[in-house]
C-alpha cells in the first residue's frame, strides 16, 4: 500500500530529530567540561555574532539564543533537503548513489569548514565536538528517514548499492581485436 509522504512536514520532522540530538549532545558535552552553554555560546559568537575571537570564559546568553534559532532553523532546512533527497531516491534507484555519494562530499567538505574556523578562531572553535555534534545529528536523521521508508529500505535487497550502473554491452564478435 503506497504512503504519501509530505516532504515539508517530513523534513520538519526530521530536522528536529537531528537538531535535538545535537543540541542534547552539546549540552551533556558541556556538562561534561563543567561550563554549560559553553558550546552554543562560541558557535554563536562565530556564526552569528562574526567573532573570530569568541569569548570563552562567560556565557553571552544572547549568542545561545541566536545559534539557538540558528541551529534548528539550519536543521530544518537540512531535514526537507534530506526527506527531499530520500524521496527522490525511493522513486528513481538507480540515483541512491549520486546522493550518497554527494553527502558524503558534502559532509566532508562540512568538516574542513568546521577545522578552517577552529584554525581563524585562534584554537576557541569546538571543532571536535562540533563534528561529533554532526555526525549524530546526521545519523539521527538518516536513521529517522531509514526507519520511515521501507520501500527505500527494500531497494537496497534488491539491488546493493552502486548496482544502479550496467555494464556496457559488448561489441560483436566481428569488432574484437
Amino acid at each position: 500500500m503506497a504512503q504519501q509522504h509530505s516532504t515539508i512536514r517530513e523534513g520538519l520532522l526530521t530536522g528536529l530529530v537531528g537538531g535535538f540530538i545535537v543540541a542534547i549532545w552539546y549540552l551533556v558535552h558541556d556538562i561534561g567540561r563543567g561550563q554549560v552553554g559553553y558550546t552554543p555560546n562560541v558557535l554563536g559568537q562565530v556564526f552569528v555574532g562574526r567573532d573570530t575571537t569568541p569569548g570563552v570564559t562567560t556565557v553571552v546568553p544572547a549568542a545561545v539564543v541566536d545559534y539557538s534559532i540558528l541551529h534548528f532553523a539550519t536543521f530544518v532546512v537540512l531535514g526537507i533537503l534530506l526527506t527531499w533527497l530520500t524521496h527522490l531516491a525511493s522513486r528513481n534507484p538507480a540515483l541512491r548513489m549520486g546522493v550518497w555519494m554527494g553527502l558524503v562530499i558534502a559532509f566532508c567538505f562540512f568538516l574542513g569548514f568546521l577545522f578552517m574556523l577552529y584554525t581563524a578562531t585562534d584554537q576557541r572553535f569546538p571543532w571536535w565536538s562540533s563534528m561529533v555534534g554532526s555526525v549524530l545529528g546526521i545519523g539521527s536523521m538518516a536513521w529517522y528517514l531509514w526507519r520511515r521508508h521501507p520501500h527505500l529500505r527494500g531497494t537496497f535487497q534488491d539491488a546493493p548499492l552502486g548496482d544502479e550502473i550496467k555494464p556496457p554491452p559488448h561489441p560483436p564478435d566481428g569488432l574484437r581485436r
